[in-house]
């Protein structure tokens, strides 16, 4: 099934059908919750007898793993219902949830509001705690995680094939600073062309594509962070002030998940998020960019 998913788009499972009062097993097309639910449960079985076996749990994928690895890629990623964006961890995601949320009118590809209810027409990939989370080894995030899934992505992809084309980008966005000179090494050596650090994204290979935080006012480097004003990052909580350093003093500073979480998600309707708009603007031309060749021309056109 997996198979069939990956390199046709489709495929069909049995189901249950009723007809002329006598109960059948038939084929018809499946669905992807339905095939995610069985792998999803042949792996929690593999991984409670690793537990309670004294076997030596192995560091490589089983052949199992692998086919559960292929269909993640393919459904999360190759063929999304949506662009996705991959940040460094989960204090961006908050960031650009509510940066997006606070900037939606100005910002239709990336927001739409029904009912006076803001929604999200992007994905966050998120950092599960899951078997997702470790069959896709994107573990935690950071920039060393990033730099391996752009490094893999071209061969993990190589025989898949969406239905009707590559519909959505996924999106890699890191801080532009001297911890990302391995994700733009890679970069380099995929996509076969010379990074300044000014660009505003990359197209790397297929439908994925690489984001770095603009650099404003002709810094050297930046980071997501650098979109907050003064006056949020000057937020003092217990007594303490905030750093984005990976090193802090914690008697005098709180970190990344503290201001995520306790500064921006409840505070977001105070919040000028006016400093977000360059890299949002680089987003949408990111999907507009991918979108362009993907989608046909109209009739006489």
């Amino acid at each position: 099934m997996v198979h069939s998913l990956v390199t046709t788009g489709a495929f069909e499972i049995y189901g249950v059908m009723q007809k002329d009062g006598v109960t059948t097993l038939e084929k018809r097309l499946g669905s992807t919750d339905e095939l995610h639910g069985m792998l999803g449960f042949i792996d929690s079985i593999d991984v409670y007898n690793k537990k309670n076996t004294a076997d030596k749990p192995s560091r490589d994928f089983s052949s199992k793993e692998l086919v559960y690895r292929q269909f993640l890629i393919y459904s999360t990623f190759y063929a999304a219902p949506a662009p996705v964006v991959i940040c460094e961890g989960d204090t961006d995601n908050v960031y650009l949830t509510h940066a997006i949320r606070s900037l939606a009118a100005e910002f239709p590809d990336l927001a739409e509001t029904k009912d006076g209810k803001i929604r999200l027409k992007i994905r966050l990939y998120k950092y599960p705690h899951s078997s997702t989370g470790r069959i896709l080894d994107l573990k935690d995030g950071g920039s060393g995680v990033l730099k391996n899934f752009i490094g893999t992505y071209r061969q993990q992809v190589n025989r898949f094939t969406a239905p009707g084309g590559l519909i959505h980008p996924v999106v890699i966005l890191y801080d532009n600073d001297s911890g990302a000179k391995s994700i733009r090494g890679v970069i380099r050596s995929i996509a076969n062309k010379p990074l300044t650090g000014v660009e505003p994204f990359v197209h790397v290979v297929k439908n994925l594509y690489a984001l770095p935080t603009p650099l404003v006012g002709g810094a050297p480097e930046s980071d997501i962070e650098d979109c907050f004003d003064a006056a949020t990052k000057a937020t003092v909580l217990e007594g303490k002030t905030f750093s984005n350093s990976n090193d802090i003093d914690p008697d005098k500073h709180y970190g990344k998940k503290v201001f995520a979480h306790r500064v921006v998600r409840l505070k977001a309707d105070t919040i000028d998020f006016s400093g977000f708009r360059p890299l949002l603007t680089n987003l949408v031309a990111v999907i507009n960019a991918h979108k362009a060749p993907v989608v046909p021309k109209p009739v006489g056109a």
